[in-house]
């Protein structure tokens, strides 16, 4: 494995709480247990404060003269398994993007923004010459959810669907979130109305790549204790599109709840939960749903910038479910090589320390949206690393085989 010249010893220290699933663990003689979240009141601004819609300073320059694994591209071809490319609709823009895939080591990428109907038809028929390396899905829309009919129309779509050559379906955080009833209560993917959905891609063993709930600290009051707000990602209280906390949203465990049922009722389906299902805030949640629901898969994208702050435990993480992890990295045809694919590499594939994540969000000052702070590597074993960047990935679509294969070859 790409590795810095310090310090592969750190791993041997390592102390991981994933074996079990109680909050009292025994390590020889030492008590460890997991803190418990923090209470929402302990978030709360100081009484009197206001937001005076704070600017984000820059992040300071390190000052400290760290060892760098010089990498520019992914070790292994990599199937980025959450890519958002909604402009590939012609051959310019396929042609152009896969210039960029091979400069940093893609293999292939999954464009979960297929869209529906017509759009989904162009996209599909563009896309027609490329479909070794980059995969369409269809993309989830609970459009008309209310009206009578919706379950066997949509599911009907989707067949349609697959046949035409998508290769399995994204849903966005909207169902939990955004889609609602009549009585204004928000729809839940256990809603029986989906049953039919659900069912329609494990008939034709499609993976669903589904997005629910969101990052915890939007759960939580806005204000300086939440530690997302220096990031820049949301600064004004009881804005409902940025915050949930007090404006009417299911709370994170409402939906986390209604996403186990899910996986529960259609053990058949295939789901890849994507951003590691939210759960990055609490692996000992994690590593019990993977060991409930053996249809849940995860995969990393936009949670590398907190992984990277446990690097240790995360490391052992991924080795403990390495057949049930993805590379994903909610990257678009317009990021940047050394901002944004080569830290996702960095962080896989080194032991390279405090160095800038990769961002989905850059503040007007250059400061990370998604946590103002700096991350350090797992340097995954290369067993662990092929399963990551594409073996788990192919088991899901496996039509990018031979693709990889010859990537594989001519390397």
């Amino acid at each position: 494995m790409r590795c810095s010249p310090v310090p592969t010893l750190l791993i041997a220290a390592c102390f991981v709480v994933l074996s079990a699933h109680t909050r009292d663990l025994q390590t020889g003689t030492s008590q460890v247990t997991v803190p418990p979240m923090p209470a929402m009141e302990s978030i709360e601004p100081p009484d009197g404060w206001k937001s005076t819609g704070h600017v984000v300073p820059p992040m300071p320059a390190t000052l400290l003269r760290l060892p760098r694994t010089n990498i520019t591209r992914a070790k292994f071809p990599a199937v980025d398994v959450h890519v958002h490319a909604g402009g590939l609709n012609t051959p310019q823009a396929y042609q152009k993007f896969i210039t960029l895939m091979d400069s940093v080591g893609l293999g292939a990428v999954v464009n979960l923004n297929g869209s529906t109907g017509a759009k989904l038809d162009a996209v599909l028929k563009a896309g027609e010459p490329y479909k070794d390396r980059i995969a369409t899905f269809i993309t989830f829309s609970a459009d008309g959810i209310n009206e009578p009919g919706w379950s066997a129309r949509f599911a009907a779509e989707m067949e349609r669907a697959f046949k035409a050559g998508a290769l399995g379906m994204k849903v966005a955080k909207g169902l939990g979130l955004g889609a609602t009833n009549p009585d204004g209560t928000y729809i839940q993917p256990d809603d029986p109305r989906l049953d039919a959905v659900w069912a329609m891609a494990a008939k034709y063993d499609r993976p669903v790549m589904i997005h629910t709930s969101d990052s915890i600290g939007r759960f939580y009051p806005i204000g300086p204790k939440n530690e997302r707000f220096d990031a820049g990602l949301w600064h004004v209280p009881g804005d409902a599109r940025e915050n949930y906390y007090n404006n009417g949203f299911p709370s994170h465990e409402v939906i986390e709840k209604a996403r186990e049922k899910m996986h529960r009722k259609h053990p058949k389906t295939r789901f890849v939960n994507a951003h590691l299902a939210m759960l990055y805030y609490d692996p000992e949640k994690l590593a019990k749903f993977l060991d409930t629901y053996a249809n849940a898969d995860v995969e990393i994208s936009a949670t590398v910038q907190d992984l990277g702050r446990a690097p240790r435990l995360w490391r052992e993480f991924i080795i403990k479910y390495e057949d049930r992890v993805l590379m994903g990295s909610d990257g678009s045809p317009d990021r940047g090589a050394h901002d944004f694919w080569t830290p996702h590499w960095r962080y896989l594939e080194t032991y390279d320390e405090y160095f800038e994540h990769p961002a989905q969000i850059r503040t007007l000052g250059g400061s990370p949206g998604h946590g103002r702070w700096n991350i350090s590597g797992v340097g995954l074993p290369d067993s662990v690393l092929r399963k990551v960047y594409y073996e788990n990935a192919l088991r899901h679509l496996p039509s990018l085989r031979d693709s990889i294969t010859k990537q594989l070859a001519g390397r």
